[in-house]
């Protein structure tokens, strides 16, 4: 067993506060899931090693009396090896600035990767389009107008299908807050948002790469 170190905790590891809440951890270790894991990496040996960490920190915390030990004790066994997969992710995704949020969106708005995700969230919602600027990183309001003459011209050369329901669902597209505290970007959240694309359906992707890549412990633990 070994003594925590002050700088390096298993939360900062699944990018969580120590105050976070069951729900949080979930969310922040499907994203991370989506952002690290193995077959993004595979040219590196140890990246199937370090993902297993990623998942070991997440049965602790997520487990009420494992987390409630680790707080109270501040020790964990082969800490050294969580703080070793934490520093191989931060190396090989270091944190994004606002600068480097500002020239994503340059590149992204009105480009064909943009064009791809307007086509891809209207088939996959078969054509309902009330929450199209929820689901379109970096858009706007003043987008409206534009992707809709982009589905129209997508629709008049037959490469998405007109469901009726888009017809209904156009003029219902619900607007983003104008405040500006409600303008103000979450770097993290949006930093998540741009790394995990393409997006996977969480639930079935974490479960086949815990079943491939987590290692059952030798040590047998209690379940919950």
């Amino acid at each position: 067993m070994q003594q925590r170190e002050e700088q390096f905790t298993l939360y900062k590891l699944l990018n969580v506060e120590p105050k976070a809440t069951q729900n949080e951890i979930k969310k922040s270790y499907r994203q991370l899931a989506l952002q690290l894991h193995p077959d993004k990496n595979q040219e590196d040996a140890d990246a199937k090693e370090k993902f297993q960490k990623i998942s070991e920190a997440y049965q602790i915390l997520s487990n009420e009396e494992k987390r409630k030990m680790y707080d109270e004790t501040g020790m964990i066994e082969g800490m050294d090896e969580f703080k070793n997969a934490y520093e191989f992710y931060r190396n090989l995704y270091p944190k994004i600035s606002k600068e480097d949020i500002d020239k994503y969106e340059i590149k992204y708005r009105f480009s064909k990767e943009e064009e791809k995700d307007l086509i891809e969230f209207y088939n996959k919602n078969c054509g309902n389009v009330k929450c199209l600027l929820e689901n379109i990183i970096l858009s706007r309001n003043e987008d409206i107008p534009r992707f809709l003459e982009f589905y129209d011209k997508m629709i008049q050369q037959k490469k998405i299908t007109d469901y009726k329901i888009y017809q209904t669902s156009r003029n219902k597209i619900k607007t983003l807050k104008e405040d500006k505290k409600a303008q103000q970007i979450d770097m993290d959240q949006l930093t998540k948002q741009i790394r995990q694309r393409p997006k996977n359906t969480f639930d079935q992707f974490i479960q086949q790469m815990e079943q491939k890549y987590h290692k059952p412990k030798k040590v047998k633990t209690q379940q919950k």
